[in-house]
This record gives C-alpha cells, structure tokens and sequence, in this order.
C-alpha cells in the first residue's frame, strides 16, 4: 500500500506568514487611515490572526507599527543604489529611490506615524518602559544611515572627496523628509542642487 507523501514545509513556516500577514495589513491601513484610525482588532481581523497574537508578539500596537517601519527601511537597504561611477550621481539615484518610496500609498502616512509614535509620551505605558519601542526606531533610522553610508564607501574607494555622514544627514536627507512633511514645494525639487549643497559647491 502507497504511503501518502509528508506534506510539503512552506518556506519560511507559519509565523513568518503571519508576520507578513500582520504587516501587510498595518501597511493597508495606515494608508488608508493613518496611525490614530485604526486599532489592534481591526489589524488582526485583516490579517486573518487573533488579536491577542499581536500582542504576545509584539506588546503594543506602536511598537508593531514601528517593527513595520523597519522592516520597510531594511528592504531598502537590501537593495542598494547602483554603483554610477560617481558620488554626485550616487546621491542623485539614492534621493530618487526615495522620493518614489515617498511617493508610494502609504509611504509618507508612514513616515509620519513613526514621528508620532516617536514622540508619545504614552510611553509609560508599554511593558518595556519604551525600551522596545526605541530600539525598533533605532532600527528604522539605522538601515537609512547604512544605504548612505554604502554610497560614501564606494565613492572614498574610487578616491572622490566625501563629506561625513551626518553631513549628508542635515543637508540632504532631511530637506527631503521636511519637504515630504510640511509639502511647501515638491520632494524631487532641485535634487541636483540639495546634492551640490551636500558636496560642499557645484560639480
């Protein structure tokens, strides 16, 4: 008598899938509804998971949302900005990729749900005194300072001049999170002359 075959392992097992669910839906509904319009049930009811999941998983829903926060940034450093050639082209396609992240549904609800999470001051209230909720912002800021700091690399190994990272930080990537924030001109104005700026001169 054929025995039936063991039955097939997907990859990654259910609580990746779960995971992925979870996030899925925390993306959905930000866009849809920002931070403050949805809660944990209704995260768990579009994942097709238990509420409590959610929190045996993750504590509070701000820390979940942060963990989606930077498990969008780390796929960003994940796949990095093609090497030009040349640091000013570099800053110039890395900009791009971001003002198109920017620019996705969702993309800018949830940069601007991060913020708030950040600047809480429920953070009395989470089981780990914020401690977790800190690390994951950690996180979050962290995997964009490393796809930087890759494009710095290369360009001080083919010998151009390159400014300090936290150069790059205060005149190129901030001016681009404020224009997205505070929408006073379009986030992808004058990407040539922010990355002169950032390079000290014109090219």
């Amino acid at each position: 008598m054929a025995q039936n075959p063991a039955p097939r392992k997907r990859p990654g097992g259910r609580t990746a899938r779960t995971g992925q669910a979870v996030h899925e839906a925390v993306r959905g509904l930000i866009a849809e509804h920002g931070r403050d319009g949805f809660t944990g049930r209704d995260v768990a009811e579009r994942a097709g998971v238990h509420e409590a999941t959610l929190y045996r998983r993750w504590g509070t829903l701000d820390n979940l949302v942060l963990d989606v926060a930077a498990s969008v940034a780390q796929l960003n450093e994940e796949s990095p900005i093609p090497d030009t050639g040349s640091l000013h082209e570099d800053l110039r396609a890395w900009a791009t990729a971001l003002v198109d992240d920017l620019s996705r549904p969702g993309g800018l609800a949830l940069l601007r749900t991060v913020l708030a999470v950040r600047t809480d001051e429920s953070a009395g209230q989470d089981p780990d005194g914020g401690r977790g909720r800190d690390r994951q912002l950690t996180d979050f800021l962290a995997a964009r300072g490393v796809v930087i700091q890759q494009v710095l690399d290369r360009a001080a190994a083919r010998g151009e001049a390159t400014p300090e990272l936290a150069t790059v930080l205060d005149r190129f990537l901030a001016p681009l999170y404020l224009r997205a924030m505070f929408g006073y001109r379009e986030v992808d104005h004058d990407l040539d002359g922010l990355v002169d700026h950032t390079l000290g001169g014109p090219r």
